[in-house]
């Protein structure tokens, strides 16, 4: 496996604040709007560090630049995926590529203490936005009055011990190395309450809590414990260690710039990688993909 080259400071640096930025937005969505479908949360994240994407020369003589690709949550409806986001790191020196490497994010969110979470609804999805013209006669502010609590007993309800997705991120790990973390979104700080209707916009800086990204390792440790079908607790992914529990940021700047997370790949790992990435219909539903030139010399 070819060495993997020193990340010129500045590059890490830039890249650990365009994903801080999205964990900021991203908590920041889910606390004003708390029971936010998981694919809007992972829509946030990848709209997030688009403007970031442009062409960028660093101090350091290195440029950075990113390349987003969308293809959105609801195309899956009635499916479930391998991972959600794929991050592709690219190192370039004087014009000539030196290494490449991946790491997938499967995500999930924190539900709520009522599990009053949005669901992609199959229905809604086949009538599109007709659904609008075709209302109920029944007023939506009947369920204007909500509250939705946010504590360490509450669980990440799309992810349960024993599932097929479980069970293919394990396999696909085997199969190519530790490529697959978790991501989990929470709310900023527990414990966090919030009452519909809404008085005022909540705005989120530096959150305590936030996005985390897990290893594979770690959270089936946890759900090897729970009863099948069953959903782990915050309180008890917390419990299992600080072996992961990173912040989105230190995630994707200091482990995975870094080449301490995910996979390099090259020429006798493109097979596998395509089966990721290439195909429209692959298992993922965005790429965030960075290049990096070093400065010569």
């Amino acid at each position: 496996m070819t060495t993997w080259p020193d990340i010129a400071e500045d590059a890490i640096d830039w890249f650990r604040a365009v994903f801080a930025e999205a964990n900021r937005k991203v908590t920041e969505r889910l606390v004003n709007v708390p029971n936010i479908r998981e694919t809007a949360l992972d829509d946030g994240l990848v709209e997030a560090v688009i403007p970031f994407s442009p062409p960028r020369l660093l101090s350091s003589g290195a440029i950075v630049e990113m390349n987003v690709h969308n293809i959105g949550g609801l195309r899956r409806l009635g499916r479930w995926e391998t991972a959600d986001i794929a991050v592709l790191v690219f190192v370039y020196r004087a014009g000539t590529l030196l290494a490449q490497k991946i790491g997938l994010l499967q995500s999930k969110r924190l539900y709520p203490l009522n599990n009053d979470v949005e669901d992609d609804d199959p229905v809604g999805f086949a009538y599109g936005m007709n659904a609008f013209l075709r209302r109920d006669p029944k007023s939506p502010l009947g369920k204007a009055h909500r509250q939705f609590e946010f504590s360490v007993d509450c669980t990440y309800g799309a992810l349960t011990a024993g599932s097929d997705q479980v069970e293919v991120i394990r396999r696909l790990n085997d199969e190519f190395g530790d490529a697959v973390y978790y991501l989990f979104y929470n709310p900023p700080m527990i414990p966090t309450t919030v009452r519909y209707p809404v008085a005022s916009y909540q705005s989120v800086n530096h959150p305590p809590l936030g996005c985390r990204v897990y290893s594979m390792a770690d959270v089936d440790g946890v759900l090897e414990a729970l009863d099948e079908g069953a959903a782990p607790t915050l309180a008890a992914l917390e419990a299992a260690g600080p072996a992961s529990n990173w912040r989105l940021e230190t995630w994707a700047a200091d482990l995975l710039l870094r080449c301490k997370v995910g996979q390099q790949f090259g020429e006798d790992r493109q097979e596998i990688v395509g089966r990721l990435i290439e195909r429209r219909s692959g298992p993922i539903a965005a790429a965030i993909a960075v290049s990096i030139a070093l400065p010569e010399g």
